[in-house]
């Protein structure tokens, strides 16, 4: 929302996830169970008055495949133009969407050939981005830790306790069940708004990237680009999608395996010119390439145009 608002778009949101007060008391007196058949109609129902109220010339919906297709089915319906935004993988359940989707866009190259054999139409890359508003370097003093900001995984786990050694942030849900601890780790177990992740962002000198493979096939994820923004140093485990964006160990931090990881962890911990020449190129990199969300709204503006 934030892209098209920068773009001098007029904005109006919806989130399938909070009902308004009319249709919260509506599900209230009407006594809507959780059934997900009454609350999609519920939302389609409220949907459906924005729709009529501001009018859009086009309506985005990000997270696509999470989005109940009940709902775009009503765009499309009504003629608006659709476009679809996923950054997770999807497979052949997701097909039922293809026919209420005008563009679709994803942020992993693996899911462009997966997407067009489905049949979906205007299919394109667009990878993740950073919000300028947001996600800034506040040019304070920083501590020497390299901060992970996440959930819990035995994936991450692992390769946690391969830096036991090594000053690490690490704050996210279910850190409770971490197998190793060490006294150089600062462990907090909490839920964290936007605010408060820029904040840990701009506190430290590093992000330490593991992503989820489950989700991810070949894609660079939006911490990336956020602490990036922030001015924090980031080390990134190999995706190959990481190329298309930045130069690895030029503008990121780039590893492969746990003792890649290890020995460049020690680098950007010591190395002070090293860290800092990362962070300048990498800044250098998302501003003069368009990596803002500003940036990928303009994209799909102007795709529509063609």
């Amino acid at each position: 929302m934030s892209g098209f608002e920068q773009a001098q778009c007029d904005v109006e949101s919806f989130f399938i996830n909070k009902l308004d007060l009319k249709y919260s008391i509506i599900k209230l007196l009407s006594k809507v169970t959780s059934n997900k058949k009454d609350i999609v109609k519920l939302q389609e129902a409220q949907l459906n008055d924005i729709l009529k109220l501001f009018k859009p010339d086009l309506v985005v919906f990000v997270g696509v495949f999470f989005i109940p297709f009940e709902l775009i089915a009503l765009c499309k319906d009504k003629n608006y133009c659709t476009i679809g935004w996923a950054g997770d993988a999807f497979g052949e359940h997701q097909s039922i969407y293809k026919n209420y989707l005008d563009f679709l866009y994803v942020s992993d190259s693996a899911l462009v050939d997966i997407a067009n054999h489905m049949g979906f139409n205007n299919v394109q890359l667009l990878q993740f981005g950073y919000n300028p508003n947001l996600h800034k370097d506040y040019i304070n003093k920083r501590s020497n830790y390299i901060n992970f900001i996440g959930s819990y995984t035995k994936q991450r786990d692992e390769i946690f306790s391969q830096l036991i050694n090594y000053n690490l942030h690490i704050e996210g849900i279910n850190w409770d069940k971490l197998t190793s601890k060490s006294t150089k780790w600062i462990v907090k177990n909490n839920k964290l708004d936007q605010k408060k992740v820029v904040d840990i962002y701009n506190s430290t000198i590093a992000t330490l990237n593991v992503a989820q493979k489950d989700n991810v096939i070949n894609m660079v994820n939006m911490r990336t680009f956020e602490a990036t923004a922030c001015g924090s140093c980031m080390i990134n485990d190999y995706v190959k999608d990481i190329e298309l964006c930045f130069e690895p160990n030029k503008e990121i931090v780039v590893y492969h395996n746990n003792e890649e990881l290890i020995e460049l962890s020690n680098k950007v911990l010591n190395d002070k010119v090293f860290r800092d020449t990362i962070i300048k190129n990498a800044k250098n990199r998302i501003e003069k390439d368009g990596y803002s969300y500003k940036h990928r709204a303009e994209v799909m503006l102007d795709n529509l145009n063609k």
